[in-house]
């Protein structure tokens, strides 16, 4: 079984964006589940929206923003879809918006990886390119890019399930903590590496009241950021080289 996986917070205008996108995508064979917090509003956007996701409810939810609220929920999401039977996920949040063939490309992974499924610790949707054009080319980093990823189960056990909450590394390479922090940590830790399009399939738009994200912070670090807009790309290749790793400011 393939899986999408999002969390839901607490601002429905970009929950109804990013399921919009989601909705034009190809979602055959794919089972979409989200983990939401206790927020009227965004459970309404849920129900209504018409695509048919299973929807959870993040235990002890109090419906507010809080770092550790987001790491709870995301986890509780991914942990369910891989103990119900997914077999390979693809992880996006509820502010994103998605290039035309973001699911393609997840797609392209599946097809390419299924028999090798820890060749890469991530099989990424994002990157933090400024300039480029190449919209079918994929490079390597020596890192772990959060904004849109992809994992088999089998990875979900080697690493995600295993570090989720351990912030030992995180505070060693990098002097903070956070679920993404700490796949940044193992790739530095152990030389782990992933695999992203050099042109993003995903967009972060969540520039308001975000958890971890300030308006300031969003408009120096998002906003000159190039993502796929209009590509439909269904054939992918991998480029020669090791892409710099992004360290965020």
């Amino acid at each position: 079984m393939k899986t999408i996986t999002f969390p839901v917070g607490y601002r429905p205008n970009y929950l109804k964006q990013f399921l919009d996108s989601l909705a034009t995508q190809n979602l055959e064979g794919y089972t979409i589940i989200c983990s939401a917090e206790n927020h009227f509003g965004c459970l309404n956007i849920l129900r209504t929206h018409g695509l048919p996701i299973t929807i959870l409810r993040k235990p002890n939810s109090s419906g507010q923003k809080s770092h550790s609220g987001a790491r709870d929920n995301m986890y509780n999401v991914l942990n369910y879809a891989f103990k119900n039977g997914s077999t390979f996920n693809v992880h996006l949040e509820d502010d994103f918006i998605l290039s035309p063939d973001a699911l393609d490309l997840a797609n392209w992974y599946y097809e390419n990886f299924k028999g090798r499924p820890l060749d890469y610790m991530s099989y990424g949707l994002f990157n933090w390119v400024k300039a480029g054009n190449d919209f079918s080319g994929l490079t390597t980093v020596g890192d772990f890019y959060g904004l849109g990823w992809c994992t088999f189960k089998e990875g979900w056990d080697q690493y995600y399930n295993k570090y989720w909450y351990e912030d030992t590394l995180a505070r060693k390479h990098f002097g903070s903590y956070g679920w993404d922090w700490a796949m940044k940590a193992l790739c530095k830790e152990f030389g782990y590496k992933s695999i992203v399009p050099l042109i993003s399939r995903t967009y972060h738009v969540g520039r308001i009241d975000g958890t971890c994200c300030t308006v300031d912070f969003f408009d120096k670090t998002y906003t000159d950021l190039i993502w796929n807009k209009t590509e439909k790309v269904t054939k992918f290749e991998l480029r020669g080289g090791l892409e710099k790793t992004h360290i965020h400011p």
